[in-house]
């Protein structure tokens, strides 16, 4: 009788395991540590911006990463809701921008993480 139960508990542990994987990896982020996000992603990671076409690979994604925050004076991302459930991370989230010399903005945003043995093998990003 106890096999369902140790399954449901499984499946919560592991979708919380999931969410502190992306939210540590944000963490990094917003701490400008690019080297420090290499632990955080598979090494065939897909990222896929809103409008713009996917950039494939740890390498690439950590490119794009650095380039985001040589850009911008500020750039954080704030997870205002999370949900997870299995591999999937969903956020509800601000992102907080300021380029050299202009005032600070906030963007709504939503983001897809999908994470498997502690990486993240898939981000998705919409901006609003």
């Amino acid at each position: 009788m106890s096999e369902p139960l140790d399954e449901a508990v499984a499946e919560m542990t592991a979708a919380i395991e999931n969410e502190l994987v992306v939210r540590d990896f944000l963490e990094n982020f917003r701490a400008r540590e690019v080297e420090q996000l290499v632990p955080f992603l598979d090494a065939d990671v897909v990222y896929q911006p809103s409008t713009c076409g996917s950039v494939r690979g740890r390498a690439e994604v950590l490119r794009l990463c650095q380039a985001i925050l040589e850009a911008f004076e500020l750039f954080e991302i704030i997870p205002n809701r999370v949900v997870a459930s299995g591999s999937v991370v969903l956020l509800d989230q601000t992102l907080r921008v300021r380029f050299p010399g202009e005032d600070e903005r906030a963007l709504m945003s939503f983001a897809c993480f999908e994470v498997h043995d502690f990486q993240i093998t898939s981000w998705r990003q919409l901006q609003g």
